[in-house]
């Protein structure tokens, strides 16, 4: 009966990616920390591709030092005579950028390229598991709320329609069975201050899908012809609503009031009420039942009420329905319809801004401090050899600005598990750079020894 499933088919991903953080998620039995540790695991194993970056970063930042004095000189010498200064210039950089320094310009541009595919094929497989989590959430939303209504409509089929139940309908519940086969109406009562079952109203199978095949039987000028036609869920859920519109449970329940707050009266100056319908009261029980559900399966961490969305002040924890059907992909005929049955209600009860911008700003904080500590290093290091610091021109001159404001623009428009992934991976990095930088040094300035003994030893046998 696939051609009545509630929602599009949304299959659960099972890319590379996906399936590593479903077994981190096994394991800690949540996302975010699947996440976490899944990036301290990433982090730790790429610092020592990520080290061997660096000592190719600091010869090339050596011998763009070496040359910088020479180039400085003809430049000065030269600055009236271009083509002989770029001659002089020329013959500077095939005496330093020999073989040696290609390959390590290659060597770095292979692990910039191979940290872009780890970071753009993770963002993808994330945003696959932010669809396909919004799928279920949305969805199990949907069936307690379609499972409530039918429920009520089995207990106003056994009991002869019998509404005077819900007069007191604050104190009817929902309660889903331990085997969470079944569905039960209950009705509650006071006990040492709280809400105890004192009986059960109606209990049901508890649904996934309402779907089925009507058949039609016809006569039709003697002709028997018989037509079928298939109920989606959404067709059923909408069909059990409008059966409890128009049904007054208690006339006159409430006086009405204005605005502010005072009676309102009628032509011959007579208190004004309202009534009390079957579809308030069953929805006030509905609604009750969804906002715990939502309460004990939310995607939430920390200050982030979810997050599969954006931690931004700018966005609903509570996604409207355009941005839910952009999120799965596209609903069946009437989702919308069934979305404002018992969304909106849910938006009112418990939206609210996702978040404060916090994450982003830890993004753009942390990587700007990594920036700055490397830069740093090699300030020192340079100063401490005696050579001057080379300015880098054109895009490079801008890098240490630019990383840090795309991660956080990354952060500000993505998934907020995609932002803790790379925040957590910042801070992992930063930790971990004094170390990388020692290792640098230390193979730096032992393959300076190296030359220095060379160079000496040459030296000697020339006498």
């Amino acid at each position: 009966m696939a051609i009545l499933s509630n929602l599009l088919a949304v299959t659960e991903p099972t890319g590379f990616w996906e399936s590593i953080i479903g077994a981190f998620t096994g394991v800690t039995g949540n996302y975010v920390l699947a996440i976490i540790f899944l990036t301290v695991v990433i982090r730790v194993i790429w610092a020592t591709i990520d080290t061997y970056s660096k000592y190719n970063q600091q010869k090339m930042n050596a011998i763009q030092s070496s040359m910088q004095p020479e180039l400085d000189k003809i430049r000065a010498k030269y600055e009236k005579t271009p083509q002989v200064m770029n001659q002089k210039q020329n013959e500077v950089y095939r005496k330093y950028m020999n073989k040696s320094y290609y390959m390590g310009c290659l060597a770095t541009f292979l692990v910039m390229a191979l940290n872009m595919l780890i970071f753009f094929t993770l963002l993808s497989g994330l945003n696959s598991m932010a669809s396909y989590n919004t799928f279920l959430s949305y969805n199990n939303l949907k069936d307690n709320y379609a499972n409530t209504l039918n429920v009520v409509q089995e207990y106003l089929d056994t009991h002869s329609n019998n509404v005077e139940i819900f007069e007191d309908y604050e104190n009817i519940g929902i309660v889903i069975n331990e085997d969470e086969n079944t569905i039960s109406l209950v009705q509650y009562e006071m006990e040492n201050g709280e809400k105890v079952v004192a009986s059960v109203l109606q209990e049901s199978q508890f649904k996934t899908d309402f779907g089925y095949i009507d058949t039609n039987i016809e006569n039709i000028e003697g002709n028997i012809v018989t037509s079928t036609t298939a109920v989606t869920t959404n067709d059923y859920i909408m069909t059990l609503a409008n059966n409890f519109d128009g049904i007054v449970v208690i006339e006159n329940y409430q006086p009405v009031l204005d605005e502010n707050g005072e009676p309102v009266l009628d032509e011959e100056q007579n208190q004004t009420y309202d009534s009390l319908y079957l579809s308030t009261a069953v929805q006030y029980v509905a609604m009750q039942h969804v906002a715990n559900v939502y309460d004990i399966d939310k995607d939430s961490f920390l200050w982030i009420e979810n997050f599969w969305l954006a931690d931004s002040p700018t966005v609903q924890s509570i996604m409207s329905y355009d941005t839910l059907a952009s999120q799965i992909g596209g609903f069946e005929a009437r989702e919308q319809e069934v979305y404002n049955l018992f969304m909106n209600d849910l938006n009112e009860m418990r939206g609210r801004v996702n978040g404060y911008y916090i994450l982003p700003i830890l993004c753009v904080l942390v990587s700007a401090l990594s920036v700055f500590l490397n830069n740093l290093h090699t300030k020192r290091r340079n100063k401490k050899l005696g050579k001057e610091n080379v300015k880098a021109t054109g895009v490079m001159k801008w890098m240490p600005i630019l990383i840090p404001v795309l991660l956080g623009l990354f952060a500000l428009f993505y998934s907020s598990v995609f932002a803790i992934y790379m925040f957590t991976g910042q801070v992992v990095s930063t930790i971990l750079l004094p170390l990388q930088l020692f290792i640098v040094d230390k193979i730096m300035n032992k393959k300076k020894e190296k030359e220095n003994t060379k160079n000496t030893l040459d030296y000697s046998r020339k006498f």
